[in-house]
Parts: C-alpha cells; sequence; structure tokens
C-alpha cells in the first residue's frame, strides 16, 4: 500500500493575505485527501486477494461527522450604514462554525459478486449571523429601505442564516473482490499483506438542503424586530456511480470511496410578508416561486479503521460532500421595489461541506 503524505506549512497570517492563506491552506487540505483516496482507490484495484467470500457478508457503519461549509452565496450588501453606505453587514459576514452530522450505511455483498446497500447522510445545525450596531443610521439594502420606514433608522442590525442537509441513497453493488480477513497481531511472525475488497457502485441517490435567512431592524439588540424573511427548499433526485475500495491488513484497514450522482434539482423559495414595523402596513405580501434546474451529488471520503475484532472496528477519517444546483436562502433577498419583487429564484449555487468523521463499523 503506497503512503502518500502532502504537508503544507501556512505561516500566520492577517488581512487580505490571511484571508488567500486561510484559502490555500483549506484547498491543500483537499488536495491531500484527494490523493490519498486515489492511491487507495488504484491499489485496490490493482492487487489481487488471496481468498473471496463464499456467502453473504453484511455490513454496517454508522459515523459522526464535524462539517465545515464553504458555499458559493452571491457577495453583496444585506445593511448598510445609512450615512456613509458603507456595508455593515454583508453576505459574507455570515460564516459557518463546524456542524455535526451522521452517516449511516446497511449492506451485504453476496457470493455472486453482487450485493447493496442503503444510507443515510445528515448535517445538522448548521448556524451562522452577523450584527452591526449604530447611531439611528443602520438601513436595509435600497431601494427597499426608502419603501419601508421600519427597515431604516435603526441603531442595531442582526442576519441569520440556518441551514439543514438531508441525503439517502440505496446501490447496487458489483464486487469484483471480497475478502473479510480476520483480525491477527502484528507480531513479525503472523505478517500477512494486504486483502482488497473493490465495489462498484450503481443506483440512486437523493439530497435535501433547507435554509432559512431573516434580516431584523430594532433599537437595540435586544430589541430587534424581524422585518425580512426568506426560506429555500432544494431536493436532488438522479442515478449515482461510484467506487469503494478497501484494504484489510493484520488490525488495520483502510478505505476511500468516490462515488457522482447527475441530478435534477426541484427549487422553490419563499418569502414572509414585509409588515412595515412603525405603520403597521405590509408592505409585500407572502410569494415565492419555483423552477428546475440540472445539479449534482459528488461524495469523496477516505477513512481508517482499526480493526477491535473479526467483527467491530473504530473507523476515524475525512469525508467530503459537493452539492451543485442548490438555492441558498441570502441570494433570494430581493430588495427591489417593482411587483416582481420577491419572486425571483436563484438556483445556480454550490456547496461544499468537509470534514472530520468518527465511527463505528461491523462486519459479519
Amino acid at each position: 500500500m503506497p503512503v502518500v503524505r502532502i504537508v503544507a506549512i501556512m505561516p500566520p497570517a492577517t488581512g487580505s493575505r490571511g484571508m488567500f492563506m486561510n484559502m490555500l491552506a483549506r484547498w491543500m487540505h483537499r488536495l491531500a485527501a484527494a490523493v490519498a483516496i486515489t492511491a487507495c482507490l488504484v491499489e485496490a484495484a490493482r492487487a489481487e486477494p488471496l481468498a473471496t467470500c463464499g456467502g453473504w457478508e453484511s455490513y454496517a457503519v454508522f459515523d459522526t461527522l464535524f462539517m465545515q461549509r464553504d458555499n458559493t452565496a452571491n457577495d453583496g450588501p444585506l445593511v448598510l450604514d445609512g450615512d456613509t453606505l458603507a456595508t455593515a453587514i454583508g453576505t459574507s459576514d455570515l460564516q459557518f462554525p463546524t456542524a455535526p452530522g451522521i452517516r449511516a450505511l446497511y449492506g451485504q455483498h453476496g457470493p455472486e459478486g453482487l450485493g447493496w446497500e442503503v444510507g443515510y447522510l445528515g448535517v445538522y445545525g448548521m448556524f451562522a449571523d452577523a450584527a452591526a450596531v449604530g447611531n439611528a443610521n443602520l438601513e436595509i439594502a435600497p431601494p427597499l429601505s426608502s419603501a419601508v420606514a421600519g427597515l431604516r433608522g435603526a441603531s442595531a442590525a442582526r442576519a441569520t442564516y440556518a441551514s439543514v442537509l438531508n441525503s439517502a441513497e440505496a446501490n447496487v453493488l458489483f464486487t469484483e473482490r471480497c475478502v473479510h480477513r480476520p483480525r491477527s497481531s502484528g507480531y513479525a511472525a503472523e505478517c500477512h499483506r494486504c486483502v482488497f475488497t473493490v465495489d462498484w457502485l450503481a443506483g440512486f441517490r437523493w439530497a435535501g438542503l433547507d435554509e432559512q435567512a431573516g434580516l431584523a431592524f430594532g433599537d437595540s439588540p435586544t430589541a430587534l424586530v424581524t422585518g425580512y424573511a426568506v426560506r429555500t427548499s432544494s431536493n436532488l433526485f438522479g442515478g449515482q456511480l461510484g467506487v469503494r475500495g478497501r484494504a484489510d491488513w493484520q488490525a488495520w484497514a483502510v478505505e476511500g470511496w468516490a462515488k457522482a450522482a447527475l441530478a435534477g434539482s426541484v427549487l422553490a423559495q419563499a418569502q414572509d410578508p414585509i409588515v412595515d414595523s412603525v405603520t403597521g402596513d405590509v408592505y409585500r405580501s407572502a410569494r415565492g416561486s419555483r423552477t428546475d434546474t440540472p445539479g449534482g451529488i459528488f461524495d469523496v471520503g477516505a477513512t481508517l479503521v482499526y480493526r477491535l475484532s473479526d467483527t467491530w472496528g473504530l473507523r476515524f477519517g475525512y469525508s467530503m460532500l459537493w452539492l451543485t444546483g442548490v438555492a441558498l436562502a441570502p441570494d433570494q433577498f430581493d430588495f427591489a421595489a417593482d411587483t416582481r419583487a420577491g419572486t425571483r429564484l436563484d438556483g445556480n449555487q454550490t456547496l461544499w461541506l468537509g470534514g472530520a468523521n468518527l465511527g463505528l463499523e461491523a462486519r459479519w
């Protein structure tokens, strides 16, 4: 099994240079993970096993995920300083901390090289916010600020952004090699070369991304009234192809996978009524829109397994997930004052999630 090591040494930096260096470090980490996964899959495809499974073998995986998020939401002002017209809160200020999630898989390898599996992945509690304070000079982006008195002349403002992701898949497995080696110790006399399992996957995948964003204004940070709120729903359905390679030796195993689904995206956005908190009048009624667009779901990862017994193993690794063709909630804010305001839908964005996974597996 080849060993691939990429080391990125990044000095501390601040300002625009710091943002560039942080972005470079992030992409170096992604590159390192991609190279490691590729090496595992290539080696698994080249190797010959010592033996193959003679009957049905079941497996179950449960991973806890710790995911960081990066998305391509349109960068623009949400709240302005009315005196200078400088941006007080922008879309780029809504940065997500690490969010928890889970991944679960259950499947079976068959004796004739056919098998099946079903899986679920969810990332919850993704939440970002940004706040600003002023001296009765904060306002929503124009021209909406001129039309609604409650959205201008504020001393405090806050933007919020919440998101939840769910995904499910069902695959047929075409297994070239299937090996479940009993766990052995690391003594030299008992060392054995690696044995490999290679699964080609074909199936169906769904991913659902639900988001909401809001802008609130008031005289103080403790007296904010939501003035503008939007919600989006992105449902991606598509056929999936992929490959997973696994190497087992002694008390260890390493696994890498890559999956891709070409999907159709069903997108919707809904906007709550805009009510002037000063006059009580409804400036804009509730409205929304729907559309369809092509999309994609891409899932790659690598995991190292410490085999506690012939059945149980402890898993730790790195996973990445991309969604394309999704509608992000902040992109649906419409500050126009025309009759079509609030009915437009921007659904050509990308969402990336990446982070560590820690869990258990069972094979029997």
